[in-house]
C-alpha cells in the first residue's frame, strides 16, 4: 500500500442458483450456467465473503483485508462488516419472507437484516410484495399453512428507476420478471413464510414471532435524470444510498468511510492517480476510506452505498 492509501477494489462476484431465476444476469455477464438468480457483489458475512479479483489483495477474502487494513478500508466504521450488495434476477416470485431486527438477531448471534431494492429492469406489470393487510398473526399463519396467504399480501407495482426500503420485520418478497439491486445491512437470517407450494420448508414459528404487520414500504421514484447531483435514496443507521447520474465528469471526494459504486445504467470509468477502472453496466467497485478522490467519467447512473 502506498502513501496515498488503498486504491479501488474490485471483488469477484459470487453467483448463486435459484429456482426463481431469470436470464438477465446470464445475458449481461455472459455466464455459461443457467439458473443464476443471485449475484453477491459485496459481502463480508461469514461463509459468504467475496474475494478480491485483482490488484494488491488478489485472491484474499474481503474479511481478511478488513482485518489487516481496517482503518484504511473502513475509516471510522469498526463493525468489521460492509454494506451488502447483491443482484436478484427473477423470472418467478420469490418466497414471502421476513428478517429479524438487531435485538432479535443478537439473541441468535447474528446481525439485523434490513435491506432496500433498486429496480434496474422490470417487465410490464412487475411488482414487489411489501407488507400485509391483516394485523391478526393467527389469521396470517392459518393462511400460510393453508396456501391462501396471497389475499393478505400488499403488492406494489414497480418499474425501472424505483427504489424501495424494506426494514427488518416487514413481510416482503421481490416479484417476478425484474432485475433488482439489493443494498442492505449485515445479517443473514431469513424466515420463509409462504412459498407458492414449491415444497421448501417454512419458518412459521420464528417468522410470525418477529413480523410487524403495521410496517409499510414507500417507493422513491428516480426516473428523472438530474446529472451531477447525488440524490438520497435511504438513510438507515446501518446503510445509506444515493443515486447519481453522471454525464461527462464527476469527482467523488470528501468522504470519511468507504463507498460502494454500482453502475445501474450506462457505463463509466473510475480514474484514480492516472489508473482507470472500467465500470460497465451492473459492475461494482469498492472505494476504500483511504483511497482519496476519484474521478468518474462517462454516461452512467450509479448507486452509491455506504454506512453512515
Amino acid at each position: 500500500m502506498g502513501k496515498a492509501g488503498i486504491g479501488p477494489i474490485r471483488l469477484e462476484p459470487v453467483y448463486k442458483k435459484a429456482i426463481w431465476a431469470g436470464e438477465r444476469l446470464k445475458k449481461i455477464r455472459g455466464l455459461q450456467e443457467d439458473g443464476i438468480g443471485i449475484c453477491r457483489e459485496v459481502c463480508a458475512y461469514k461463509g459468504s465473503e467475496n474475494r478480491v479479483e485483482k490488484g494488491q489483495f488478489k485472491g484474499c477474502r474481503i474479511d481478511q483485508v478488513i482485518a489487516d487494513y481496517r482503518r484504511e478500508l473502513m475509516g471510522p466504521d469498526d463493525s468489521g462488516q460492509l454494506v451488502r450488495v447483491a443482484y436478484m434476477d427473477t423470472r418467478e416470485d420469490l418466497s414471502i419472507q421476513v428478517h429479524p431486527n438487531e435485538e432479535q438477531a443478537e439473541r441468535i448471534g447474528d446481525f439485523e437484516k434490513s435491506e432496500s431494492w433498486y429496480i434496474l429492469e422490470a417487465d410490464p406489470g412487475a411488482y414487489i410484495t411489501a407488507g400485509v393487510n391483516c394485523t391478526d398473526k393467527a389469521m396470517l399463519r392459518n393462511a400460510a399453512e393453508s396456501g391462501d396467504m396471497e389475499q393478505y399480501l400488499v403488492r406494489i407495482p414497480v418499474k425501472a428507476g424505483d427504489f424501495a426500503m424494506i426494514p427488518a420485520g416487514l413481510v416482503h418478497a421481490c416479484g417476478k420478471d425484474m432485475l433488482a439491486l439489493e443494498v442492505g445491512s449485515f445479517g443473514g437470517i431469513t424466515y420463509r413464510l409462504y412459498d407458492y407450494g414449491r415444497g421448501r420448508p417454512l419458518d412459521l414459528d420464528k417468522g410470525m414471532e418477529i413480523l410487524d404487520p403495521s410496517l409499510r414500504c414507500e417507493l422513491v421514484h428516480t426516473q428523472e435524470k438530474v446529472p451531477g447531483v447525488p440524490r438520497p435514496l435511504v438513510r438507515h443507521r446501518l446503510f445509506s444510498a444515493d443515486v447519481l447520474d453522471v454525464e461527462g465528469v464527476w469527482n467523488l471526494d470528501g468522504y470519511e468511510g468507504y463507498r460502494i459504486l454500482c453502475c445501474v445504467e450506462g457505463a463509466c470509468r473510475i480514474i484514480r492517480d492516472g489508473e482507470e477502472y472500467p465500470l460497465p453496466y451492473t459492475k461494482t467497485l469498492l472505494i476504500p476510506a483511504s483511497c482519496g478522490p476519484v474521478e468518474i467519467r462517462g454516461n452512467a447512473r450509479l448507486l452509491i452505498a455506504w454506512k453512515v
